[in-house]
C-alpha cells in the first residue's frame, strides 16, 4: 500500500513537473516571442518610412496579434481559412498602428515585409544552433530568438539613418574637378554652408581641402614642383563655425563643378589645411556657397 501511495505521488510530481515545463515553454515561445517581434516589425514599419514611432499603438497591436498566436494552434479549418486569418490580422495590426500616419499603405506593406524578415532571420538561427527548430527549443532559452530578432530591427535602424544621411546629403554633393600645376584631379566635394572663407588679397571664396588629400592627388612632377613652391605660398587664418586654423591659399588654373550632369566653371582660391587628416574620403573638398555663384 506504502509503495503504490509513493508511486503515484511520483508520478503525480513528474506530470506536474512537466506540466509547468510546459506552461512555461508556451509562455516564453508563443507570447513572449509573439510580442516582442510583433512590436520590432511594428516599430520597423514606423522607422522605415521616417515616422515617429506611437509605443501605445504597436504595444496595443502587439497584445492583439499575441492572442490570436495563441489560439491558432487550436484552429482546426481549411488551409485557405487559416491563410485568411492571417491576412485579417495583418490588416487589424496595420490599422491599429499606422491608421493616422502618413503613407499608411507603404507603412503596412513594410511591417509585413519585417515580419517577414525577423521571422525568417529567428528560424535560421534556430536551424544554426540545432539540426532543428524543434531540438533548438528544448535546449536553448529564448535570449537567443528575441536576441536575433533585435539585431535584424538594430540592422534596419541602421540602414535607415544611412539612407536618410545619404537622402539629405545628396543636393550639396558635387564632383569638382581641379587643375593646378598642371595636373586635373577629382574631388568629392561638399557645399559646407559654414564655409564663409574668402581670400583677403584677391577678394574671392575659398574652397578648402586637406594638404595631404592635396598632394595625393598630384602628379610625380606635380608634387615635386608643390613641394619647393610650399614655402612661397600664401598663409591665411580660415574662421569658420567649427573653428579657426592656418590655410595655405594655391591660386588654381580652373575648377570646375559637375551638377545635375552639367557643369559649372568658379572663379575662386584653393585653400590647403596644413595638418592633414582633417578630411574624409566622403568629403575631400568643402565649397564655399560664394564660390557656386562666381561662374566663369
Amino acid at each position: 500500500m506504502l509503495k503504490s501511495v509513493l508511486h503515484f505521488d511520483i508520478k503525480v510530481k513528474t506530470i506536474a513537473k512537466r506540466l509547468c515545463y510546459n506552461v512555461r515553454m508556451y509562455i516564453e515561445f508563443v507570447i513572449a516571442d509573439n510580442f516582442l517581434l510583433t512590436y520590432l516589425a511594428g516599430a520597423a514599419g514606423y522607422r522605415l518610412c521616417h515616422n515617429k514611432v506611437s509605443v501605445w499603438r504597436t504595444v496595443i497591436a502587439s497584445i492583439v496579434g499575441t492572442t490570436v498566436a495563441v489560439f491558432y494552434p487550436f484552429f482546426d479549418c481549411a488551409a485557405w481559412i487559416l491563410l485568411a486569418v492571417k491576412l485579417g490580422l495583418w490588416c487589424v495590426l496595420s490599422a491599429i498602428m499606422y491608421y493616422k500616419t502618413p503613407r499608411r499603405f507603404v507603412a503596412a506593406m513594410l511591417f509585413l515585409g519585417s515580419t517577414f524578415a525577423l521571422g525568417g532571420a529567428s528560424y535560421a538561427a534556430l536551424l544554426c544552433f540545432s539540426g532543428g527548430a524543434a531540438d533548438f527549443v528544448t535546449k536553448y532559452p529564448i535570449c537567443i530568438v528575441l536576441g536575433v530578432g533585435c539585431a535584424v530591427y538594430g540592422c534596419m535602424r541602421y540602414a535607415v539613418k544611412r539612407l536618410r544621411l545619404v537622402r539629405a546629403r545628396a543636393p550639396y554633393e558635387y564632383r569638382t574637378e581641379v587643375t593646378v600645376f598642371g595636373t586635373r584631379m577629382e574631388f568629392c566635394a561638399f557645399l559646407d554652408t559654414g564655409n564663409c572663407v574668402f581670400d583677403g588679397k584677391t577678394g574671392l571664396p575659398v574652397v578648402i581641402t586637406d594638404i595631404g588629400v592635396f598632394t595625393d592627388k598630384l602628379s610625380g612632377g606635380a608634387a615635386v614642383k608643390f613641394a619647393k613652391d610650399l614655402p612661397k605660398l600664401r598663409q591665411m587664418q580660415a574662421k569658420t563655425p567649427a573653428g579657426s586654423a592656418d590655410i595655405y591659399i594655391v591660386q588654381p588654373t580652373e575648377i570646375t563643378v559637375y551638377s545635375d550632369r552639367h557643369k559649372h566653371k568658379i572663379n575662386a582660391m584653393i585653400g590647403l589645411i596644413g595638418s592633414a587628416g582633417r578630411f574624409t574620403n566622403a568629403h575631400e573638398m568643402l565649397l564655399c556657397p560664394a564660390a557656386m555663384t562666381e561662374v566663369v
